[in-house]
């Protein structure tokens, strides 16, 4: 399962699709990982707006993650 993620600063006028990770990499840039599995590296300048899938995956991984225990 993959996600949306838009960006831009003030405005949502880019857009990362097919996003299966992601996360902050340090206190200035948020990675995201696609299903090809390019890494790509953004400002945390930048705001971001998830898509509702997100939540699923996160979900999807907490249950993965509370089985390998």
């Amino acid at each position: 399962m993959t996600y949306t993620v838009w960006y831009g600063k003030g405005r949502f006028n880019h857009k990362l699709e097919r996003v299966k990770g992601d996360g902050v990499l340090d206190k200035d840039y948020r990675w995201f990982i696609l299903d090809d599995e390019t890494r790509i590296e953004l400002p945390r300048t930048y705001c971001f707006k998830f898509s509702k899938e997100r939540f699923l995956v996160i979900q999807e991984n907490m249950r993965k993650e509370a089985g390998q225990l």
